[in-house]
């Protein structure tokens, strides 16, 4: 399946109304064979992604058990849950149901958030792209790539979801749930950044993780594990 356009619909026909995440790079020119995906030194980097955080979120490796190679590239599970895909073409893509990893800590007695409130851990949020975006700088720098790059990133089926502000530390992480940080639109969630290929990967994710806090009605400032250079912080 070569067209974007194609992938995207299949699936959002595939997940139907199951809430998830799914986030993808791809370079805007491309001859079609740009990534060696057979090449050991690729499938390293899949396998042990670079600055990998222990015990951290997002994409934390490609199961090597589970990969399967094919004439068009390389794809398997994320050691933390979802599907991971590379393909020659340089298009790289992570999905992942929203309950797999965005809900660690849900009904967790420590924070002030009801049973009742489907929410989002933060740190799985920033985690994500962040962890993406390292790897992409890793796999294109291995690769004949040098135009520009495409990032998209979305949320689907989310409506009535909630994001706490500040980090889950906070003794008031949640507690104002009922007055901000509620997603209330009724598409998904969609980010688009168009980045140099010398692209610094903790920006790109910190501008991606704004957007989504702005769709939930916060802003900047209520975003944790980043420092004021839009690096980031947690080790």
């Amino acid at each position: 399946m070569n067209s974007l356009s194609a992938r995207c619909n299949s699936f959002v026909k595939v997940i139907s109304d199951q809430p998830y995440y799914r986030i993808f790079a791809l370079p805007n020119e491309s001859n079609g064979k740009v990534v060696p995906t057979e090449d050991q030194r690729i499938r390293d980097i899949l396998h042990n992604p670079p600055n990998k955080r222990w015990a951290g979120f997002g994409v934390t490796g490609l199961l090597e058990r589970d990969e399967h190679q094919w004439e068009e590239g390389i794809e398997g599970n994320n050691v933390t849950g979802g599907q991971i895909t590379l393909l020659k073409n340089g298009y790289f893509e992570v999905i992942c149901p929203i309950n797999i990893q965005f809900q660690r800590g849900w009904n967790s007695p420590q924070f002030a958030i009801p049973k009742s409130v489907k929410w989002l851990y933060p740190y799985v949020v920033i985690e994500f792209p962040v962890s993406f975006m390292r790897l992409v700088k890793a796999i294109y720098g291995k690769s004949d790539i040098d135009s520009g790059v495409t990032i998209e990133q979305d949320y689907h089926n989310i409506t009535g979801y909630a994001l706490p502000e500040g980090p889950p530390t906070y003794p008031t992480f949640g507690a104002f749930l009922d007055e901000r940080g509620v997603y209330e639109g009724t598409s998904s969630i969609h980010s688009v950044q168009q980045v140099l290929n010398n692209f610094i990967p903790d920006h790109v994710a910190y501008d991606l993780v704004v957007d989504v806090y702005a769709k939930f009605g916060l802003g900047a400032k209520t975003i944790p594990a980043f420092d004021e250079n839009k690096k980031f912080i947690l080790e």
